[in-house]
C-alpha cells in the first residue's frame, strides 16, 4: 500500500479511509478510536464508525516510521517531559508486541492487549508513575481490587533516568 496520507485537525489526526484503518491495524497494530456515527443511526452511541482518530503515541510512532504523512495542520507532540515519557513507555509496549489503546475506563494510561482487540479482551492496566513517587495504601488496594474485578493485571510503570529504561512493577489479587 503506498503511505497514506492522513488529515490533521487541530492536534487531531483523522483516517477516513477504511482500507488505511486495516492497514494500519495488521501492518502496525495501530488501534485508534472509532468516532463517527452511523447516518442510519446518529443519535445511538454503542457502535461508532469513521473517521479514526490516532493517539498523539500512534501518530508519533506511525511519523517515526516514515509508515504515514500529515496534511492540514502541523502535529507537534510531546510537548512536555511527562508526554516524552508517555510516548517512551507506549514505545516500549508496542516494540514489545502489543496492540495498546487508552486506558481512562480502567483508570489507567493504557490498556495492553497479546493481539488484535476485535480478537482478545486486554491483559494489563498500565499506570505511568514517577520514579520516587510514593503510593498510599488505600490507592494500592483500590488499584488492585479494580484490576482483580476486571480480570486484567495493574503494571505500575517507573521511568529510572539512570539505567534509561522502565521498571514494572505488576500487583494482582489472588485468592487463599
Amino acid at each position: 500500500m503506498e503511505k497514506p496520507r492522513l488529515h490533521c485537525v487541530n492536534d487531531k489526526v483523522l483516517v477516513t479511509n477504511a482500507d488505511t484503518v486495516l492497514y494500519l491495524r495488521k501492518q502496525h497494530r495501530i488501534v485508534g478510536s472509532l468516532e463517527g456515527t452511523h447516518p442510519a443511526n446518529p443519535l445511538q452511541n454503542h457502535y461508532f464508525g469513521l473517521p479514526l482518530i490516532l493517539s498523539p503515541e500512534e501518530t508519533t510512532l506511525l511519523l517515526e516510521q516514515d509508515a504515514i504523512e500529515l496534511e492540514g495542520d502541523q502535529f507537534e507532540w510531546p510537548r512536555s517531559e511527562q508526554e516524552q515519557l508517555q510516548y517512551k513507555l507506549f514505545k516500549d509496549f508496542h516494540s514489545r508486541g502489543f496492540y495498546i489503546t487508552r486506558g481512562i475506563k480502567f483508570g489507567g494510561d493504557y490498556l495492553l492487549y497479546p493481539g488484535d482487540p476485535m480478537r482478545y479482551h486486554s491483559s494489563h492496566i498500565v499506570t505511568l508513575m514517577n520514579h520516587n513517587q510514593t503510593i498510599p495504601s488505600q490507592q494500592l488496594i483500590a488499584l488492585g481490587r479494580l484490576c482483580t474485578a476486571v480480570k486484567k493485571t495493574r503494571l505500575l510503570s517507573t521511568w529510572d533516568p539512570r539505567t534509561n529504561q522502565f521498571t514494572h512493577v505488576s500487583l494482582n489479587w489472588s485468592g487463599f
